[in-house]
């Protein structure tokens, strides 16, 4: 059951201030049919901090073209810089309102102890792509549909992937993205811990942070109310680690597997989450784990709510 105003006002001493417009710097923006959540102002701070405001835009935040690399010029690590700002910034934003740019974020901030001239091109091309997209935000509608999978009451559901090995410490990358009424409602990219040796293992590695992830929404959204009925869905896009996940003839070959990524399978096997098989251009992940070219690009921006129709 939700509490209503009346029922707070009957609890606590509160004061009713209208409907919010801004939150830690965070813009909200309502209609009788949609909420957005956006930025504008503080990407306006950023450009302005870093001489960025006339810049020309351009239509990603990376370079697919470009491959990045440490700096090999040898100087003492310095985080100290303006490309360490610079990059912490962009973090909350890419946190807040904009995983179009958490990969791009998380790229970068690799490089922040030592960037060379070719970090901080990719850095000023990724402010580019910002002053172009200013006024996006995500959009919850009330009407909002599934994207995909069956027709039950779930209120949201979830892609995941990994980049096999594709930083330069040979580490995969994961990515998970939950998606509800038509936005994007929780999102992470980050760099594994550990080595992964197949891009299966890796895939299963981000499956199980995506499941955590699936878990605390599902308590979240039942505190609210919103009680699942049904299993999350939980759509992957490797054949072994969904076998991994589902199949108890894969256990003996994941031993080598940590321990704390194997919580994944009581979960499916509980009847809570439900993996099923998703694969390009339907990925709608692939955009937290890689650099990826215009057109699917613009797709899986489009399929995380984000838009500039405030």
């Amino acid at each position: 059951m939700i509490v209503q105003r009346d029922d707070l006002r009957s609890i606590f001493d509160v004061t009713d201030l209208g409907e919010p417009s801004k939150i830690v710097g965070i813009e909200i923006s309502q209609t009788s049919t949609s909420l957005t959540i956006s930025q504008p102002l503080y990407v306006d701070s950023i450009l302005k901090r870093f001489k960025m405001i006339d810049a020309n835009p351009v239509s990603t935040p990376l370079d697919p073209n470009i491959k990045l690399k440490p700096n090999d010029d040898g100087r003492e690590p310095n985080r100290s810089n303006d490309y360490a700002s610079l990059l912490g910034s962009l973090q909350y934003l890419a946190i807040a309102t904009r995983p179009d740019i958490a990969y791009a974020v998380n790229r970068l901030a690799a490089y922040t102890a030592n960037p060379s001239f070719e970090h901080y091109g990719a850095a000023k091309r990724l402010l580019r792509y910002v002053k172009g997209t200013r006024n996006f935000g995500i959009t919850y509608h009330t009407n909002g549909t599934q994207h995909v999978g069956p027709k039950d009451s779930n209120f949201f559901y979830g892609f995941s992937d990994a980049a096999f090995a594709n930083a330069d410490d040979k580490k995969s990358i994961s990515g998970y993205v939950f998606l509800s009424s038509g936005g994007a409602i929780t999102w992470g990219s980050k760099k594994q811990a550990t080595i992964a040796l197949s891009s299966a293992e890796a895939e299963y590695v981000a499956l199980s942070e995506a499941a955590r992830e699936a878990m605390w929404l599902r308590h979240l959204y039942g505190e609210l109310g919103f009680i699942q009925k049904e299993p999350i869905l939980l759509l992957g896009d490797n054949d072994g680690s969904i076998s991994m996940a589902k199949n108890p003839q894969f256990h003996k070959r994941t031993k080598h597997v940590e321990l704390r990524w194997q919580w994944v399978r009581d979960l499916t096997n509980d009847g809570l989450i439900n993996i099923v098989d998703c694969r390009d251009p339907q990925q709608t992940a692939d955009i937290l784990t890689k650099q990826i070219p215009r057109p699917k690009f613009s797709r899986h921006v489009n399929e995380l709510g984000l838009s500039d129709e405030l």
